[in-house]
């Protein structure tokens, strides 16, 4: 296990190709792999399980990738209705 990593719930891993070149963005969110991102400025991933919305903002020589959290009345629509189970 990587140790800079342990714990933690949120991760970016950057991607690059044989000429050193990066072609992508691998995003953990929730602890969870919820998949992968173009290096293309504006691209984005929103996670499924808290609805934080991923993207990268390519600028003239460095790059951001930014977390963006749902207000606290947004978090509502990402989870589904839970139904009780008759059995």
């Amino acid at each position: 296990m990587d140790r800079l990593n342990k714990d933690k719930i949120n991760d970016y891993r950057v991607n690059f190709n044989n000429k050193n070149r990066i072609i992508s963005v691998e995003v953990t969110c929730c602890g969870r792999h919820i998949g992968e991102i173009r290096f293309k400025d504006g691209e984005s991933k929103k996670c499924p399980f808290c609805g934080t919305l991923h993207s990268i903002k390519i600028q003239h020589n460095h790059f951001h990738i930014r977390p963006t959290i749902p207000a606290a009345n947004e978090i509502k629509a990402v989870y589904a209705e839970k139904t009780p189970l008759n059995f």
